[in-house]
């Protein structure tokens, strides 16, 4: 029934980004783009990216081809897992990689004409020449949807009952793991716009996110029936046991901060909280906790340390008139409507970093309110699926890491689209499965993996399978 269940709702998954894939070759047909770029350094041909049907019919036969074989590979060894969890996959990670094979050439070409515009003012001006790197970002971005396809059915595959038991037992070298992770980061890591935040090309903050999970699924899984049973005795009794996950929560933070990198940091520090309140936590404690959260905020903010909170925050009080960018955004998610221009006739390119800071405006302004209504349910999707799993779930470390995955995902999607929206201010975060990263990429359909393992595994005995 659910083999049936999921292929039903995979091959409708499918169709429609199939046709999306096409439809990115069509609109530039349409509007006669040229395949050939005029550069400073000579003419760039990228029509082998993306601008003649055999690309694209490639990408499009090669991503349903890609999740056809998963689906075949998933149903035969864990049988069991959840119907929904492919299909809502399959969507964000198809709607992502068609805004990203949309916008590659027309980042490249405004690029290209701000460098040609900066030259005729001032010859001798010297300038980042990344035309060719723009126009490759769709083509590495559908490399890295294929690669976490992979790597999704090898995560399923890898988690065991096993390795499960393995995870929990380690819970403090997950802790150690990432704080060592990053402080590596900080020491012999690339440095791209002043900050040291990749390691071998991989961004290290994602990692961290997955290690803090398996730390804190291994902690509730050890002690969340004492800090329940602890709440009822006292503040000294509830320090013993609910003392130890805080300190390790601020030893996993604070090299976080040192390296600049607030949005992670943050959400983190919510996947912390709302899991502690998850395993036993009180409200009053987790009150306390979001009150001290605000304060520090406002002491930031006031004092200007670190500055990107001040400047975030005046950014969010008055886009229009503090920020070009933000100004953008607004009018794109604006101009959208309730259908969109259409795949390949919005201009979303304008807006610096749209393919990994702003994806969810892009889809706005192009599909228009149905398709971010769309990207907002399919998350909601996923986030129920999570909580169907952990009530399903009889172990309480697999459940705890299945909530973790819920949080994790939600928190981070709930914020990208409020910053978008202008609601809150905007992080340096990617949209889960849509924006462009390879780091964060690979990491969520690894969890995705994950997730469907423990779903097949839910409510069975510790002796089955």
């Amino acid at each position: 029934m659910k083999r049936n269940l999921e292929l039903k709702y995979l091959l409708i998954v499918l169709i429609l980004i199939f046709f999306g894939f096409l439809l990115v070759y069509s609109s530039f047909v349409d509007r006669g783009i040229s395949p050939v770029l005029r550069t400073t350094g000579g003419p760039i041909d990228i029509s082998d990216f993306f601008l003649t049907p055999y690309p694209n019919s490639f990408y499009g036969l090669f991503f349903v081809a890609a999740f056809l074989m998963a689906h075949l590979y998933l149903r035969v060894s864990v049988p069991d897992a959840d119907p929904f969890i492919l299909p809502v996959v399959a969507l964000l990670s198809g709607v992502g990689a068609i805004m990203l094979l949309r916008l590659s050439p027309e980042l490249a070409s405004s690029r290209n004409d701000a460098i040609l515009s900066l030259l005729n003012r001032h010859p001798d001006a010297r300038v980042t020449d990344n035309i060719l790197v723009l126009a490759q970002l769709g083509m590495r971005h559908f490399v890295f949807v294929i690669a976490g396809v992979l790597l999704m059915v090898v995560s399923t595959s890898l988690f065991t009952r096993r390795v499960f038991s393995w995870l929990s037992s380690k819970k403090y070298v997950w802790v150690l793991l990432s704080a060592a992770l990053i402080i590596i980061t900080l020491k012999f890591g690339t440095t791209i716009n002043g900050r040291r935040l990749w390691l071998f090309g991989f961004q290290s903050v994602e990692a961290v996110k997955v290690f803090m999970l398996f730390f804190i699924a291994g902690y509730i899984y050890d002690r969340g029936r004492e800090i329940t049973l602890a709440n009822r005795c006292g503040i000294r009794s509830w320090l013993s046991y609910a003392g130890p996950f805080v300190v390790m929560w601020g030893f996993s933070l604070v090299p976080i901060f040192v390296q600049r990198d607030l949005g992670p940091t943050f959400v983190i520090f919510i996947l912390f909280l709302l899991m502690f309140h998850y395993a036993g936590n009180p409200g009053t404690a987790t009150a306390v906790f979001v009150l001290l959260t605000v304060a520090m905020g406002y002491v930031s903010y006031a004092y200007g340390y670190p500055s990107v909170v001040q400047e975030r925050f005046d950014i969010l009080l008055d886009p229009f008139g503090r920020s070009e960018n933000m100004a953008r955004v607004l009018w794109s998610m604006a101009s959208g409507g309730f259908f969109g221009e259409g795949i390949g006739y919005g201009q979303p390119y304008r807006i610096p970093v749209v393919q990994s800071d702003f994806s969810f405006t892009a889809i706005c302004e192009e599909m228009g309110f149905m398709g971010g209504t769309a990207i907002v349910l399919a998350y909601a999707v996923l986030l129920q699926r999570c909580y169907s799993i952990v009530l399903r779930t009889e172990n309480l470390h697999r459940k705890a890491l299945a909530a973790g995955i819920g949080v994790l995902t939600g928190v981070q999607a709930f914020i990208m689209i409020l910053g978008n929206l202008c609601v809150i201010p905007v992080t340096g975060l990617t949209l889960p499965l849509v924006s462009y990263g390879g780091s964060s990429m690979l990491i969520n359909f690894f969890i995705a993996g994950l997730l469907m393992r423990i779903s097949g595994q839910a409510g069975k005995s510790e002796g089955a399978g």
